[in-house]
């Protein structure tokens, strides 16, 4: 799963970029010293391969060596590094170093010319006793592997003849000489530089992801910054934008399309706002007219019943259209934050039941059974009566509307330390839990067609929402089961007096 951070991802980049540097730095490290030191062994071998051949010498059918007592000793010392094997090319042994234990020969190694004088890594096995004096015992052998460096060669030694008459006679004999030196300690050597690189690897691993965590949250700072310097802007105010002066150089041209889209989308609302605004500025006169046409048309004499019923329809679409241009210059005013907020002191039971009142004959036309469950009518809040009681009002009418006759409908309030909380919960009108959003948004409905009889257009949620999040600072919830549906408002405020309980 790739991560959208753009921290996360520099974070991991950097780290697996440090890493994989200080792998192959430790490795090209480790090969290196490697290579200097088998080739300076390598060397030293070709060194022994030229001083042993000089050395060797025929005379008749025998091989000879002209070294001293002192030097033969040390060529023969057992406890030594170094190994050598004198053999005729039909792999007879001739000679071997003292070190080298009987039954062990060394790789054949440089019988051809291309493999002459060329160091290889081959391993010997050496048979072992363990040091508890008991010989015999075969089950004390211990068989130990020694890695080993060598090189081999073919060549004719010199002959040794009293006469050079004797020299032309002398049948030549080739013999194979293999030099090899034990690695054991170089491999100790090269083990230990490997442990250490790898320790340093590691510190060095531990040092750059410090040192990266603290690169990046650096370097992604201005991005934070920028985040909530966004999150800060009012969306809608033409003279809200972010400063470039502070955007990163990779970020500008980002930031500054942004800043245009907010001047347009500022534009776009405050025109929208304001269309809003006048429209229904100017639909108030024509209603009221109409309204008055019709009242004194209702007033008049009618010729039939028909006629009545067709001008009482009139009169009630008037008074639906009126609603809709009051809710609509009531959002402008919202929108616009020219609608202001008086915080004074009132009785939140009150206040309920005065926003309640409107609606009581309409709920006793269809029979709705109501509960209370208020806090005491002593209890007064501090905050906007005005906005409370407007947002009281969309509520209580969208509940008493669409529950069905002889429904249920609970009011309750509860002053916690701090806020308020106001629940009004009715019989469930069959809305689903999916609908919910769509009944939320403005102008949303269950049904989008046009009902009349209802007289409802859905802006009264939109309504609700702007006073509770941007005017009250507080939230509108929504919470549909099978059987009910509940709307619940909280808003911080200041309790003035009295005890917060039920009743």
């Amino acid at each position: 799963m790739i991560t959208k951070s753009i921290r996360a991802r520099l974070l991991v980049a950097f780290c697996v970029g440090s890493l994989l540097v200080i792998v192959l730095a430790v490795n090209l490290t480790y090969s290196l010293v490697k290579r200097v030191l088998y080739s300076e062994l390598d060397h030293f071998l070709r060194d022994k391969l030229a001083y042993q051949q000089i050395a060797a010498a025929q005379t008749g059918d025998r091989i000879v060596f002209r070294l001293s007592e002192p030097l033969l000793n040390t060529m023969q010392d057992p406890g030594g590094m170094d190994f050598f094997q004198f053999r005729f090319t039909d792999g007879r042994e001739v000679f071997r170093s003292s070190g080298l234990p009987e039954g062990v020969n060394l790789p054949n190694v440089g019988l051809i010319d291309a493999d002459s004088s060329k160091g290889q890594d081959a391993v010997i096995y050496i048979t072992d006793f363990k040091a508890d004096g008991n010989i015999d015992d075969r089950l004390n052998l211990k068989e130990q592997s020694i890695p080993i460096r060598c090189m081999g060669v073919v060549f004719e030694p010199k002959p040794l003849v009293e006469s050079n008459a004797g020299t032309n006679e002398l049948e030549l004999i080739k013999v194979h000489l293999v030099v090899a030196h034990n690695c054991l300690e170089i491999e100790s050597v090269l083990s230990d530089l490997k442990s250490r690189l790898l320790l340093i690897g590691i510190i060095c691993s531990i040092a750059a992801l410090l040192f990266t965590a603290l690169t990046v949250r650096n370097s992604v700072k201005p991005v934070g910054l920028i985040s909530r310097r966004i999150n800060d802007l009012k969306i809608g105010d033409e003279d809200e934008s972010i400063d470039l002066k502070e955007v990163p150089l990779e970020l500008v041209p980002i930031i500054d399309r942004l800043n245009q889209l907010l001047k347009r989308v500022a534009k776009t609302i405050n025109q929208e706002r304001q269309f809003t605004s006048n429209a229904a500025h100017e639909l108030r006169n024509p209603l009221a007219a109409l309204r008055s046409q019709v009242e004194v048309a209702l007033s008049s004499e009618m010729s039939s019943d028909e006629e009545y019923e067709t001008l009482y329809n009139i009169f009630g679409l008037q008074q639906h259209m009126e609603r809709i241009v009051s809710s609509l210059l009531l959002l402008a005013r919202l929108d616009s934050g020219s609608q202001r907020v008086n915080s004074e002191e009132f009785p939140l039971a009150n206040l309920i039941r005065k926003s309640w009142k409107q609606f009581f004959d309409k709920a006793s036309e269809k029979d709705l059974k109501i509960k209370w469950e208020m806090v005491e009518s002593d209890i007064s809040i501090k905050s906007d009566e005005v906005l409370i009681g407007i947002l009281l009002s969309n509520v209580f009418e969208n509940a008493v509307t669409y529950t069905s006759s002889s429904g249920h409908l609970v009011i309750s309030s509860e002053v916690t330390e701090g806020s308020v909380i106001i629940s009004v919960k009715n019989s469930n009108p069959g809305i689903k839990n999916e609908e919910v959003s769509n009944l939320m948004r403005r102008f949303g409905r269950k049904n989008p067609n046009f009902t009349s009889n209802l007289g409802h257009s859905g802006i009264g949620f939109s309504i609700c929402r702007r006073i509770a999040y941007d005017h009250l600072g507080g939230q509108i919830n929504v919470d549909v089961t099978y059987d009910w549906f509940t709307v619940t408002i909280v808003f911080p405020t200041t309790v003035v007096l009295g005890n917060h309980y039920h009743v």
